[in-house]
């Protein structure tokens, strides 16, 4: 996945707003479970334990390539949820330049009360990612 025109702060905004679209967290997750299911084929050949994601309960990996001034990533989880949590990431940070990716953290994950309403097993995940993404971007600078 790649971003679109829009900055870290619209594609954040966008996914705030597609939450708050959702009265409970039941269709919270059902929203991520239908994003994770249309992430792209993850490439087997990445499914390594270099990008494999440290703290993820479920097998998850998350690759990151800089290329043209920019960090695209492409994931994979074998958990619905984590996969609908790295395609939130990917719309956000996928196809940046470096810079942006290190100075705008994922602040939506609080607006959108992810923190509160996902096991401490994902949230563990989740950090790794975040981790991974900013990892992959800060060598690219």
């Amino acid at each position: 996945m790649t971003a679109t025109s829009q900055s870290v702060a619209e594609a954040q905004a966008e996914i705030i707003e597609d939450f708050g679209l959702f009265d409970d967290w039941m269709d919270r997750y059902r929203f991520l479970i239908d994003l994770g299911r249309a992430l792209p084929p993850y490439p087997d050949a990445l499914r390594t334990d270099e990008w494999r994601v440290k703290g993820c309960i479920n097998k998850a990996w998350l690759h990151g390539e800089a290329r043209d001034g920019k960090v695209y990533y492409q994931a994979s989880s074998e958990s619905e949820i984590v996969a609908g949590l790295i395609a939130l990431l990917l719309k956000v940070y996928s196809g940046r330049s470096p810079a942006e990716i290190v100075n705008n953290p994922p602040d939506f994950l609080e607006k959108i009360g992810v923190w509160e309403n996902i096991t401490s097993n994902r949230i563990n995940g989740l950090k790794g990612m975040i981790g991974l993404i900013q990892g992959v971007a800060k060598a690219a600078l």
